[in-house]
């Protein structure tokens, strides 16, 4: 992956992008929703934009061709002022760069498609989750060039306050220890799933850097197909009995795996009502692939996402 020239991204707005690219969900509300727009790489700058049509909008990148392409989650009144809003998508940003665990050794802002199937994968878990857990219906995905955004558009979730946002992720995420970790419905097995997952992924390194002796931590990885299985079966008492382990570590234990359960998507974008996200069919000219809608996110190609004028150099 490599960044877009200027010549580049004018050939891309000018012979490739379309409006009939724009998801439906931001077609039929563009009116309503603030653009914002980075024109030189260093963040979007250029914010309180308004189109009334996507003709407006057409001609605004075909002579800007800009590096970046932005709009809000949020509808407005009078979205150029950021003024009256009315409602709010409930957006997730799983980005591959940030993930906690990972398969590749990218670092940075690098990506691969190792480690953007390892992001491909989360955001299909917690679109599952929110389908099947907590009856969402209205759920898109997007991919953004170094990840995926889930925007869901239900009129129940678009008016939530910050908290109840927050307590949407916590519930996706796997973010907190439930009271009863051995029931078998709801967010007791979303808890055990994602901490199982986590677990899967812990180091010795990881275990002994969040406070757990090296003699203890030897021991628990030593047991880890066993505490995996308990995890799995949502007897977690049972780890605490572990040798070396106890009540004060096992709580340390917890805390570690809800925080990086928590870490595989970005939490202060889902509770920003006021958020940015990149338009799906604008270019992310940092790695040159196309921010495009996904209609099945199982079975997505990122062959999808290739810009003409790669194909064509």
């Amino acid at each position: 992956m490599r960044e877009a020239t200027p010549e580049e991204r004018k050939r891309y707005y000018r012979d490739e992008w379309s409006s009939k690219d724009l998801p439906d969900y931001v077609l039929h509300t563009l009116s309503l929703r603030e653009f914002g727009f980075d024109h030189e790489g260093k963040g979007p700058s250029d914010r309180y934009n308004q189109f009334m049509t996507p003709d407006e909008l057409s001609d605004y990148l075909c002579d800007r061709y800009p590096y970046a392409v932005y709009c809000s989650v949020a509808l407005y009144e009078r979205p150029s002022e950021r003024k009256k809003w009315l409602k709010s998508e409930l957006a997730f940003d799983i980005d591959a760069k940030d993930l906690p665990f990972k398969r590749c050794d990218c670092s940075g802002g690098d990506v691969c498609e190792l480690c953007l199937e390892d992001a491909r994968r989360v955001t299909a878990e917690f679109g599952e989750t929110l389908s099947s857990d907590l009856g969402l219906n209205n759920i898109s995905y997007v991919y953004s060039g170094r990840g995926f955004h889930i925007r869901v558009s239900d009129d129940s979730v678009m008016e939530m306050g910050q908290a109840s946002r927050s307590q949407v992720v916590e519930y996706v995420t796997g973010g907190v220890v439930p009271s009863d970790v051995t029931l078998s419905l709801g967010y007791s097995r979303v808890f055990r799933e994602r901490a199982k997952r986590t677990f899967e992924e812990l180091s010795e390194e990881d275990l002994v850097e969040n406070g757990l002796g090296r003699s203890s931590a030897k021991k628990l990885m030593k047991e880890k197909d066993k505490a995996v299985d308990l995890i799995k079966k949502g007897k977690f008492d049972n780890i605490r009995n572990f040798e070396g382990i106890g009540p004060k570590y096992f709580k340390r234990l917890m805390d570690f795996l809800t925080r990086l359960n928590s870490e595989y998507t970005d939490g202060k974008v889902t509770i920003d009502k006021k958020r940015i996200l990149r338009v799906p069919s604008s270019l992310h000219s940092t790695v040159s692939r196309k921010c495009v809608e996904i209609k099945d996110i199982h079975n997505f190609s990122f062959e999808k996402a290739m810009p003409n004028f790669l194909n064509e150099g």
